[in-house]
């Protein structure tokens, strides 16, 4: 890695001189970055920017110094690993690169450059470029998911995924929660797979196919594990009754008691004040939120009311002497139903009232905060008890094959009280499942119960207090389908299932200090490294984020050797009120599939796209341009010049798309193309859907030849063929070249100079 020009190899020197590198470095630049099979060699910033917080380095050097920006940014959000095959060898095998960084309100007034190089057969580039430019700031840089509805486990909530906010507290592989950094959403077609637990019937995890997740193989058909060496895969390599990973909440905030503000009626004059109550926070307040959770309910917003059978006294007894204990009551009443054959137990209390109605009024909304979830093992062992005398059951009974199918049950009709139950289980190192039974036909709210089998309920037993549970059933040790250790529970993948879809929305999100989150569940990442080989192959990638008021021009001078694949990957994301603009050159390669990609998530964001592109004999140059208008009032413009001569084979293959949001939308797409001769190629491929009708869109193609009687009208004038030739394609690509500033223009007209008379690539 070298900081100064003198220092690189005479070699790549001789290679970059011809293209000016360290002269307009000299006049024009305020960094430059030189790479050759995969080495940065060369690679400075101008004083002024360093002190004003750019960050400017190659990505290997980046992870070193930077490895939280890396992490938060690195194939999380702009590109992630499942946007097609290609990617994900990217993310497998990718080296060298360039990281970039503007800091909010930094305006880099000279642009920064970069360049890249391989020119060796049966080799492999893979850089890797990031640029994030913060609010408000500018830079001009030049260089050669799951889909709705999956639920997060967030904090004490489960929240559908498009509906989790920067600033959320997500559960992450390690049993803690951080919180939610960015947020996005992106544009899919492809296979979506379902995949469905033994643990919870009542959601299904639908992901892209190439969505890691935290994976144990299953050893053999019939029996449990005896290792579990956890990797990540991707859902294709997933195989029914191979293991997903649950992590246990490890977080602990425990205290000995807290203060809950009331909202109080102090008569006509006072009127409503707050008043602060101090509750002593231990088992026997656990165990009245446990007998709250499954018989409690509150009525006329002054009685607290336990309903229980006529033959559970010794609940109604016990509910007495917590109440007592913990709050110092001592009035009760009870009340009788003859008809149910049950008793209810009332306190007249507006201060219990305001303290239990955080726990949920009505049934099927109980759930307990999150002070409640982080507290001591002992405590919540006595929430589950309680829980589990009001509203569980031990179900035993022999099947038609003689077998004894035993269970241990605890009821709810809040889907969020069931899930919170059973993280609370796991928590306590106990796995547990979560069934669904659908009553409306009855008239009846769903049901939803937490159960426990296998040689787990023992443990579930010493917690509950049940007797006549020991290890062995049938005269063989219980065994459970599941398995936990200190920090996961492991559970069997029932079935997946594989659709195909086209055109719909996935979701991601990236986490503070780790890329890991818990999705259906289950543990899951946002990037991967599947083995793949390579021969010829440039497969490198480029995320641009641009924040809210930012600007980012990026121009690309693509000339690999003619034996080079170059399949690359450029997106950017852009948000309200930014600009994009890409200005591309691709000039060598035997085979080019490019088309920058530009996410307009922002209100008033704005992409302009303007390429050139030229192939010669053996080349076939397949690019274009995608623009996703996402939000309203954005605009985009696309230009896109293209030459064939010797044979050589261009195409512009372009996607505009106008989302239903994004009304008032403004698009215009020009692509020209040149054939020199009668045996060379030039198609354009446009698609454009526009699916909300406010939208102002503009198509504009020509294709045309050039033609003998120009050629010979400019040698007539006194120049060669060769030179008529190069003026005529020098005009064609001139409105292109107009939009760069004058070093980068002659940069390129040398590169076209260079490429037609063969001397380079």
């Amino acid at each position: 890695d070298s900081k100064s020009w003198d220092e690189v190899p005479q070699e790549i020197k001789t290679t970059f001189e011809r293209l000016g590198i360290p002269e307009a470095e000299r006049t024009a630049l305020a960094g430059t970055g030189a790479q050759y099979e995969s080495l940065v060699v060369y690679h400075n910033l101008k004083k002024e920017w360093e002190e004003k917080g750019v960050i400017f380095e190659d990505m290997d050097v980046a992870v070193q110094k930077y490895p939280e920006l890396v992490k938060k940014y690195f194939m999380t959000q702009c590109v992630p690993v499942n946007l097609h095959k290609f990617v994900a060898l990217h993310a497998a095998v990718w080296s060298g690169g360039t990281f970039l960084l503007v800091p909010k309100g930094v305006k880099v007034d000279l642009p920064l450059q970069a360049y890249f190089r391989m020119n060796e057969r049966k080799g492999g580039q893979f850089e890797h470029t990031l640029i994030i430019v913060e609010e408000g700031a500018q830079v001009h840089y030049v260089e050669g998911c799951f889909t709705k509805g999956n639920l997060v486990t967030t904090n004490p909530d489960f929240k559908p995924i498009e509906a989790i906010n920067i600033g959320d507290n997500v559960l992450t592989h390690d049993g803690t929660y951080r919180k939610v950094n960015d947020v996005y959403q992106l544009p899919y077609t492809g296979n979506i797979y379902n995949i469905h637990l033994y643990s919870d019937s009542t959601q299904t995890i639908e992901t892209t196919e190439e969505h890691p997740f935290l994976w144990v193989p299953r050893e053999k058909a019939r029996d449990r594990n005896k290792d579990w060496k956890k990797e990540w895969n991707l859902p294709r390599y997933i195989k029914p009754k191979d293991y997903l990973v649950i992590p246990r909440n490890k977080v602990l905030e425990t205290q000995d008691s807290k203060e809950f503000e009331i909202k109080k009626w102090f008569g006509n004059k006072k009127g409503f004040k707050l008043i602060k109550k101090k509750v002593k926070i231990n088992k026997d307040f656990f165990k009245l939120i446990g007998y709250y959770l499954a018989e409690g309910s509150i009525s006329k917003k002054s009685y607290l009311n336990f309903s229980f059978g006529a033959h559970e006294r010794e609940l109604i007894d016990d509910v007495k002497e917590k109440i007592k204990s913990v709050f110092g009551v001592n009035k009760f009443y009870e009340s009788n139903h003859i008809k149910n054959n049950g008793i209810s137990l009332v306190i007249s209390s507006v201060e219990l009232c305001r303290i239990f109605e955080q726990f949920g009024i009505s049934c099927d909304k109980k759930s307990v905060p999150r002070w409640v979830l982080v507290e001591s093992f002992d405590k919540q062992k006595e929430l589950i008890k309680a829980l589990w005398l009001g509203d569980g059951n031990y179900y035993n009974k022999r099947t038609k094959n003689n077998w004894l199918k035993e269970v241990i049950r605890i009821n709810t009709t809040s889907e969020k009280l069931a899930r919170q139950t059973r993280d609370l289980l796991i928590r306590l190192g106990i796995p547990a499942f979560i069934n669904k039974r659908d009553r409306s036909k009855e008239g009846r709210k769903s049901m939803f119960t937490v159960g426990v089998t296998g040689e787990y309920m023992k443990s579930m037993s010493n917690i509950i207090g049940l007797e006549n549970i020991n290890d062995v059933l049938n005269n063989k040790r219980r065994a459970s389908m599941f398995f936990v250790d200190d920090d996961f529970v492991y559970v069997p993948v029932k079935k997946i299932e594989k659709t195909e879809v086209k055109d719909i929305v996935v979701y991601n999100f990236s986490v503070e200090g780790t890329q890991t989150y818990t999705a259906g569940g289950v543990v899951v990442h946002n990037c991967s490294a599947p083995q793949y080989l390579a021969s010829s192959l440039h497969a490198g990638c480029v995320e641009i984020i641009v924040k809210d008021n930012a600007r980012v021009r990026y121009s690309s001078v693509e000339n690999w050797s003619k034996n080079t694949f170059n399949l690359n990957t450029k997106r950017a994301i852009v948000n309200k009120n930014a600009v994009i603009e890409w200005v591309g050159g691709n000039m060598g390669s035997g085979t080019t599939m490019l088309y920058p990609c530009s996410i307009l998530v922002g209100e008033n964001a704005r992409a302009d796209h303007i390429s050139v592109a030229l192939a010669g004999k053996g080349q076939n140059q397949d690019v274009g341009s995608k623009v996703y208008h996402m939000a309203s009032n954005t605009s985009s413009t696309i230009k896109s010049k293209s030459i064939s001569m010797n044979g050589g084979i261009t195409t512009y293959r372009g996607l505009l798309k106008i989302s239903p949001n994004a009304a008032n939308s403004k698009s215009c797409v020009n692509c020209d193309a040149l054939m020199m001769d009668n045996i060379s190629v030039s198609d354009t491929v446009p698609y454009i859907e526009v699916q909300n009708n406010s939208a102002d869109i503009a198509h504009e193609a020509t294709v045309g030849k050039i033609s003998d009687e120009q050629i010979f009208y400019l040698m007539s004038r006194g120049l060669s063929k060769d030179q008529a030739t190069q003026m005529i394609v020098s005009g064609f690509i001139e409105p292109i070249v107009k939009e760069l500033p004058l070093e980068y223009a002659v940069e390129l007209n040398r590169l076209v100079e260079l490429e037609m008379e063969g001397s380079l690539g």
